[in-house]
């Protein structure tokens, strides 16, 4: 199908961070193909810094999660009325039911309400790295499918941002290991507190620098981590957007982290990075690039893709050994 852009297009982004980041290779390709045109894209206010940072061609508008569909459009269309072409990159139906109030020709997924609600839907196929989900819709615009080896390029203030608040926390050397010990959606995601500050106390008693990384709310966590740790540690990230964690994590050396925000983020600005799966499938979301290892437990239950642990135990993740992790950090460091 010939392409109809350039036109005047609202882009609906994920919700969650790492979904906005596994969403940024369709992103860079519709915007660059609605050059010449009038390209809004919609946000969350955590992530709205980084969309404009990474496409200062687009507009970039934002609203609370909790926002009605009918407040959303409004919000949207204030200046120019509905938009020709809305795509939403979100499955939920709230996110239809705003793009049908808020342009004429609407795509976006076939669940959660699209074959009502949208004028053209499209298969999902869950087989394939969630990266690729948008793929449908850009072929239904006449574009070709997104590179997965695409990465943004970071604007150099985002970085020195980055160190500035690596600093600010205590860090005092350039390539600190960091540990991010949270995610969202689901404990049996996460690797224990306990374990990442056993991996913090051994990687600090080889005379390497060690940061927790946090995100908004994640205090607590951060402290079990520094408590399991035996000793003093910076925490960063507590008090960051997701740009700021972005230049946040463009100064480490080594990230380890389970299958989170942070994840996805690291591997898109291009450090090195230990992955620690538990119940989620790397095929389906895990990072992209190659520099990067993933590490999981062979479980016959494993990945189950559940949020809580049928068997109650969760040993896909809660058992994976910290030599595991540390080995994996060391050959990373050329120390292994």
């Amino acid at each position: 199908m010939p392409s109809t852009l350039p036109t005047r297009m609202v882009i609906d982004l994920p919700n969650w961070v790492g979904d906005q980041v596994m969403a940024l290779p369709a992103v860079d390709r519709l915007v660059a193909a609605n050059a010449g045109g009038e390209t809004t894209l919609h946000s969350r206010p955590a992530g709205r810094r980084l969309f404009a940072s990474l496409f200062p061609m687009a507009e970039v508008v934002a609203s609370p999660p909790k926002c009605s569909p009918i407040t959303t459009a409004r919000r949207l269309c204030r200046d120019g009325g509905r938009f020709d072409v809305g795509i939403t990159l979100r499955h939920a139906s709230r996110a239809k039911i705003c793009l049908r109030l808020t342009a004429r020709r609407s795509l976006g997924s076939d669940g959660d309400g699209g074959r009502l609600l949208l004028s053209e839907r499209y298969p999902v196929d869950r087989s394939r790295h969630q990266v690729f989900d948008a793929d449908p819709i850009l072929e239904g615009l006449g574009l070709s499918g997104v590179d997965p080896r695409w990465r943004p390029s970071l604007p150099l203030e985002l970085v020195e941002e980055g160190a500035r608040e690596l600093r600010r926390a205590g860090v005092v050397r350039d390539g600190a290991i960091g540990v991010a010990p949270a995610c969202a959606r689901g404990e049996t995601k996460r690797w224990p507190a306990a374990a990442y500050g056993e991996l913090a106390r051994r990687m600090r008693g080889r005379g390497l620098e060690v940061v927790v990384v946090i995100g908004p709310g994640e205090a607590e966590l951060g402290r079990q981590v520094v408590a399991a740790a035996g000793r003093p540690l910076p925490v960063v990230g507590g008090d960051v957007d997701v740009a700021g964690l972005a230049g946040v994590l463009a100064r480490l050396s080594v990230l380890v982290c389970n299958d989170s925000g942070p994840m996805h983020l690291a591997a898109a600005v291009g450090i090195r990075m230990v992955a620690l799966f538990g119940p989620t499938d790397p095929r389906r979301t895990g990072p992209l690039g190659d520099r990067h290892v993933v590490l999981r437990r062979d479980l016959e239950c494993a990945p189950c893709r559940a949020r809580s642990c049928a068997l109650g135990h969760a040993a896909c993740l809660r058992e994976l050994p910290v030599e595991r992790a540390e080995r994996a950090v060391l050959e990373m460091l050329g120390r292994g």
